[in-house]
């Protein structure tokens, strides 16, 4: 069977196909990421936000960023003041799982 495509030069997302197709994220984690890659890379992360754009609770965002996080595609880090508060929270989303612990760079084989 065929595949027919547009053909895009705004406005898509580019995302591995191995990330498409990972089979050990729920459903709900899975469209909280593609939601997320679709972003722009300076999208600031809003739990309330996401959650509305949704129709879901803030509880259900937290859920699917806590099993992205497991999985590797998410990684937290906190932001803390010169006595070592935590002042906020840094999140980057990865397109690949674990992609935190790896060089990015030519990733293209």
């Amino acid at each position: 069977m065929p595949i027919k495509r547009a053909h895009r030069t705004s406005n898509f997302a580019q995302i591995p196909n191995e990330t498409l197709r990972d089979q050990n994220l729920t459903n709900s984690a899975y469209r909280l990421l593609m939601y997320m890659l679709s972003m722009a890379d300076d999208w600031i992360f809003r739990n309330s936000k996401i959650a509305k754009d949704f129709g879901k609770s803030e509880r259900w965002v937290q859920a699917g960023l806590t099993e992205l996080e497991k999985a590797g595609y998410v990684q937290r880090t906190a932001i803390k003041n010169n006595e070592g508060k935590i002042m906020s929270w840094e999140r980057i989303v990865y397109d690949l799982p674990g992609a935190g612990n790896k060089h990015l760079e030519n990733v293209d084989k």
